[in-house]
């Protein structure tokens, strides 16, 4: 089964997100033309991505290696893209961040790790170019802080109505 480690942020979070695009949507260029939002419901941090894995032994591996870390305080800023992504950033305690992530197995396939949560997809030129006005709508977007005391083991599985998530283990942080 596909399996990833991630924060979700707490619904104060979510919903200040949520309003922050909803106050856009009247003045962007619509939701057509390509952009697939993802479902706040979905929302999330990833930190460490393991593909097929075993989730017994990986749920280990997670209690040995996070064990005793403290928990980042962090917040949602801005916007950015990746090619095919429109992203919200994450600011904060970066240090504590990066530091959980490479203990997670960031690095593990060779894969940088950028801390975001991703908001929309898509394909195309058109997309694109929407996803471009998205991004700058939301440049100074400033969302609550939080602590994110907890990471979570999830499992990914693909369906035709889209992604489902369900979470596996939780590992509390230090300072939580």
């Amino acid at each position: 089964m596909r399996l990833f480690a991630a924060f979700v942020p707490p619904q104060p979070v979510t919903e200040s997100l949520a309003r922050e695009l909803a106050r856009h949507r009247p003045g962007a260029r619509g939701d057509r033309g390509g952009l697939r939002w993802v479902d706040p419901a979905l929302w999330h941090l990833t930190v460490a991505f393991y593909g097929q894995d075993d989730p017994d032994r990986r749920t280990e591996w997670l209690h040995e290696r996070l064990a005793g870390h403290a928990a980042p305080r962090l917040r949602l800023e801005g916007a950015g893209t990746f090619p095919g992504v429109l992203w919200t950033g994450v600011t904060g305690d970066r240090a504590r961040l990066r530091a959980i992530a490479v203990r997670a197995g960031t690095g593990e396939r060779n894969r940088r790790f950028h801390a975001h949560l991703t908001l929309a997809r898509w394909k195309g030129a058109d997309a694109a170019a929407l996803a471009e006005d998205w991004r700058r709508l939301l440049a100074g977007y400033h969302g609550p802080g939080w602590v994110a005391g907890e990471l979570v083991l999830m499992r990914s599985d693909r369906r035709p109505d889209g992604p489902r998530y369900t979470v596996l283990e939780r590992f509390a942080l230090a300072g939580t």
